[in-house]
């Protein structure tokens, strides 16, 4: 799959991400969620009230996927606590491909796997 989103704003490139990362889930069969984002406004705007958000189209979609499914839950968690999709996101701007799907994390990213893992269950 491939996906060209243009310019967009930091916001909707968020949305944008959540929603395909969504699609791909639903695709795959999975019914337990758990979205972890960096962005609060975008954490508000999904949990809030939609009407009052411009995307709102974008946040409906979203909605209408987290519906469907069994248990979901959307968190924000600080880009520093979020070491793995930091590193992800920076192996993706250096690659320049629209859309990545990894099945096996790279060697570099394990030891961000474990921190993040660690610190996450700390938090919860």
């Amino acid at each position: 799959m491939v996906l060209f989103i243009g310019n967009c704003s930091i916001f909707d490139a968020e949305l944008w991400g959540i929603l395909d990362g969504l699609k791909l889930i639903q695709r795959r069969g999975h019914s337990n969620v758990v979205i972890h984002s960096n962005s609060l406004k975008v954490v508000k705007a999904i949990h809030g009230n939609v009407s009052k958000i411009s995307n709102f189209a974008l946040i409906r979609r979203i909605h209408r996927i987290l519906s469907q499914e069994s248990q979901w839950i959307l968190r924000y968690i600080p880009r520093e606590e979020n070491q793995c999709a930091d590193y992800l996101a920076k192996l993706a701007f250096e690659k320049k491909e629209d859309l990545q799907q990894v099945e096996t994390p790279p060697d570099a990213m394990l030891e961000f796997l474990k921190v993040d893992k660690e610190r996450n269950f700390s938090t919860s």
